[in-house]
C-alpha cells in the first residue's frame, strides 16, 4: 500500500490535496461563522480546496512542465482582482486571506510533486497563523523598538558569520569549532525566544506556576531569584513559590535533556537520559503537591520578569562562556585527568548548566571525552546547578520558603544520583 501510495496515481495525489485544502478551509470557515458578508474572508473551505486541487492538477501534465508555474501566476492575477475588489469595494485592507490562497495553491503544487513532508508543514504554519493571530498580535504590540534591533543584530549577525565561521578547530586541543559553537549558542537562544514569546503572549501575572514553567525555558536561576525575593512579602504564599521553584527545576532539566538529544552524539544517547527525565518527574511532583497546599490558601500571585533575548550581547556572551568551558575541560582533562574534568563541570554548574551540557557533548564529538566521562560532568553539573538554588533561596529569600525547598531539592538530587548510578 505504501508503495503504491508513493507512486504517480492521479487519484491519491487529489485525495491527499482535498484532505489539506479541507483542513485549511474548515479552519478558516469557522472562523468566519456569526460574520457579515463584509467582513467574512476571501478563502473559506470551498475556495481552499478549489485552490489546492488547482495546483496539484497543474502538475499532472508530464508533457507540460511549465504548466504548474502558468497556474501559480493566474493565480496570483486571481487573487490580485479579489483583493482589489476587498479593497475598494468593502473597504477590507488586511490581504493575509488572500496570500494564504495563494500559498494553497502552492501546497498543491508540492502534493502534485510528492514533497508530503513540505506540503503538510506549510499547511500546518498556515492553520497556526491563522489561530493565533491574536496572540501574535499581542506579543508583537509589547514589543519595544530596542527590541526589534537586538533581534535584528542577532538575525544578521548569526545569518553573516555562521557561513563564514571555520568547521575545523582552531584550538590545539582540536576541540573548539567556532561554527558549531555559534549553531549552539542559536539554538540556546531559539530556546530563550520560546520562553520570553510564551510570557508576552499569556502574560506575566498569569499564575505562579505556569510564569515559572515559562520563565525557566529562559533562565531557572532567575526564576529562583525572582520567587526567592518575593518571600520575603508575607501576601505570597511560601507553598506557591515553592511549587514555582521545583516546577522551574524540573523544566530546567527538560531542557538538560532536550540539549543531550540535540547536540550529543548517538553514543551520548544511553540510559543516563533518565537522569533529568526522574529529576523532572520528582521536581514536578513535589510542585504539584506544594500547589494543591497553596491553594487552600487566599493570597496573592507571584510575578515574573523575564530579560529579552532579542539582544546581541547576551548571545556572545554565552558563546563566550561555553568557550571558557570547553577550553577548561580540555586543559582540566590534560593536567588533572577525570578529576579535572568534573571540578571544572562542578564550578561551571554553579553558574549555567547550559555550557556544561554542551560543552560535555562537544569534547565528546571532538574525541576529547569519553561518553562516561561526559555524562558523569554532565550529572555534577546537573546537580551543582539543582543543589545551589538552596543557598540563592537562604541567601535572598525567607527561612519558610527555605524550608520547604530542602525537602523538595534534597529529593531531586538523591533520586538523580541513585538513577545515575544505576545506569
Amino acid at each position: 500500500m505504501s508503495q503504491f501510495f508513493l507512486s504517480e496515481s492521479a487519484t491519491l495525489l487529489l485525495l491527499f490535496s482535498l484532505g489539506l485544502g479541507t483542513l485549511m478551509g474548515l479552519r478558516r470557515e469557522l472562523d468566519a461563522q456569526g460574520k457579515s458578508e463584509k467582513e467574512r474572508s476571501f478563502m473559506g473551505v470551498r475556495t481552499a480546496i478549489v485552490f489546492t486541487l488547482l495546483g496539484t492538477l497543474s502538475t499532472l501534465f508530464p508533457t507540460l512542465p511549465s504548466f504548474p508555474m502558468i497556474v501559480f501566476c493566474g493565480a496570483i492575477l486571481l487573487i490580485a482582482v479579489a483583493y482589489a475588489n476587498g479593497a475598494f469595494m468593502k473597504k477590507r485592507a488586511g490581504l493575509t486571506s488572500e496570500l494564504s490562497a495563494l500559498a494553497m495553491v502552492f501546497v498543491g503544487i508540492l502534493v502534485g510533486y510528492q514533497q508530503f513532508v513540505p506540503a503538510i508543514f506549510l499547511t500546518i504554519i498556515l492553520m497556526m497563523l491563522k489561530e493565533f493571530r491574536f496572540e501574535l498580535h499581542k506579543f508583537i504590540a509589547k514589543l519595544s523598538i530596542p527590541e526589534t534591533r537586538g533581534a535584528l543584530q542577532l538575525l544578521i549577525f548569526s545569518g553573516a558569520v555562521l557561513p563564514f565561521l571555520p568547521t575545523e578547530p582552531i584550538d590545539p586541543w582540536g576541540i573548539v569549532v567556532p561554527f558549531n559553537i555559534w549553531l549552539l549558542v542559536i539554538f540556546i537562544s531559539g530556546i530563550n525566544f520560546v520562553g520570553y514569546f510564551l510570557i508576552k503572549v499569556i502574560g506575566e501575572k498569569t499564575g505562579t506556576f505556569l510564569t515559572a514553567i515559562m520563565g525557566a525555558l529562559v533562565s531557572s536561576t532567575a526564576v529562583t531569584i525572582s520567587m526567592a525575593e518575593q518571600s520575603l512579602n508575607k501576601k505570597i504564599s511560601q507553598d506557591l513559590l515553592a511549587a514555582g521553584i521545583m516546577v522551574a527545576i524540573a523544566v530546567m532539566n527538560l531542557r538538560v535533556l532536550l540539549e543531550i538529544l540535540v547536540a550529543g552524539t548517538a553514543e551520548t544517547k544511553t540510559l543516563f537520559l533518565f537522569v533529568p527525565i526522574a529529576m523532572a518527574v520528582v521536581g514536578f511532583a513535589f510542585a504539584f503537591f506544594s500547589l494543591k497546599s497553596a491553594q487552600k490558601e487566599s493570597v496573592s500571585q507571584a510575578e515574573f520578569e523575564v530579560e529579552s533575548p532579542f539582544e546581541l550581547w547576551p548571545s556572545i556572551k554565552f558563546g563566550m562562556v561555553f568557550v571558557i568551558v570547553l577550553a577548561a575541560i580540555a586543559l582540566g582533562k590534560h593536567f588533572f585527568g577525570n578529576s579535572g574534568v568534573f571540578v571544572v563541570a562542578g564550578l561551571s554548574g554553579l553558574a549555567d548548566v547550559d555550557a556544561v551540557v554542551l560543552s560535555s557533548m562537544e569534547a565528546v564529538r571532538a574525541g576529547e571525552l569519553s561518553v562516561a566521562t561526559a555524562q558523569t560532568a554532565v550529572f555534577i553539573g546537573l546537580l551543582v546547578n539543582t543543589m545551589v538554588k538552596l543557598l540563592y533561596v537562604g541567601l535572598m529569600g525567607s527561612r519558610a520558603l527555605l524550608k520547604k525547598l530542602v525537602l523538595g531539592i534534597s529529593l531531586v538530587s538523591v533520586v538523580g544520583a541513585l538513577v545515575w548510578l544505576v545506569v
